[in-house]
């Protein structure tokens, strides 16, 4: 970072006030070359008094390779690694270890145009087939060993519904959706850029919640060849019926219960890398408050090795 003298700042101020001088652009285009390889560092911690640990942390390596550049765009190749749980109060999670199983020969293709903003995924339809594949082949093989007939149905039944291909996928983009969120955004230091944005309901219904966040450049740092870049939203969904995650509708949960005020905030930074327009690290929170008090906190870091 660079201090200015008093009489810099006098000059600086000079030229903003006659419009000589224009807020500092920040460079969000990714610059990846055929054939290079990242090795990154996927986090993710839950906190929820209502689990047992109320803690839980786990670590992904993640693969992202850059398959092909050209005028049209640049198309990456996304590989999530296994799963391991950190820390004492985490523990083995046999969902989580069977979504590892779907997810460890699948390569997800991810997009850029041509002015590096983020498309999606390329090969959605393609995965989604797979997917189903693999949960037609595992959810037999994970109930086999329950005795009772008509409790193996009711367990396969369970599993089916939560291990949906759209689940699943959605579940695997959403880091992708993270890492990938600046790219090509015009951005300038120290001014805040709104735009639409929207989440999953993560309150017991379907589709999406809609709402806006903002995202600000608080930092440009030259010599550290880095800019950190902060973001937020909030969305407010209609409570009627809202279920928060995790909770148990059968006990009665009172979080469960119609007319709980439920919020959603999303939260968290970037720090990217000015010269290659990367992002280095991006750290992201979301926290699920009822009546102003959070009760479910999830954290998710991606860092480049």
């Amino acid at each position: 970072m660079f201090r200015l003298s008093s009489l810099h700042s006098v000059c600086l101020a000079a030229l903003l006030a006659a419009g000589e001088l224009g807020a500092q652009a920040i460079p969000t285009v990714p610059d990846y070359l055929p054939g290079q390889q990242y090795e990154l560092r996927l986090v993710m911690s839950t906190e929820d008094a209502r689990d047992t640990p109320p803690r839980k942390t786990y670590q992904t390596p993640i693969t992202l390779r850059v398959v092909r550049k050209s005028t049209a765009g640049t198309e990456l190749e996304w590989m999530a690694g296994k799963t391991v749980p950190l820390g004492a109060e985490a523990q083995p999670n046999p969902i989580l270890e069977m979504v590892e199983k779907i997810f460890e020969d699948l390569h997800l293709r991810v997009q850029l145009d041509a002015t590096g903003r983020y498309q999606g995924i390329r090969n959605e339809a393609e995965l989604r087939a797979k997917i189903q594949e693999f949960v037609l082949l595992l959810v037999p093989q994970a109930t086999a060993k329950i005795p009772d007939p008509a409790e193996r149905r009711r367990a396969a039944d369970a599993m089916g519904k939560m291990l949906t291909p759209q689940a699943l996928l959605s579940a695997a983009r959403k880091e992708i959706d993270l890492y990938f969120g600046l790219a090509g955004l015009p951005l300038e230091a120290g001014k805040p850029l709104r735009i639409k944005s929207s989440a999953l309901n993560p309150f017991g219904e379907r589709g999406t919640l809609e709402g806006e966040m903002e995202i600000t450049p608080v930092e440009v740092d030259s010599i550290r060849d880095a800019a950190v870049i902060e973001f937020r939203q909030e969305f407010i969904p209609g409570t009627a019926g809202s279920i928060l995650p995790g909770s148990n509708v059968a006990a009665g949960s009172d979080l469960a219960a119609a007319g709980a005020n439920l919020t959603l905030t999303d939260s968290g930074e970037y720090v990217l890398e000015l010269s290659s327009g990367r992002v280095k690290q991006v750290r992201h929170v979301r926290t699920i408050l009822q009546d102003g008090q959070p009760v479910r906190v999830e954290t998710t870091v991606i860092t480049v090795q």
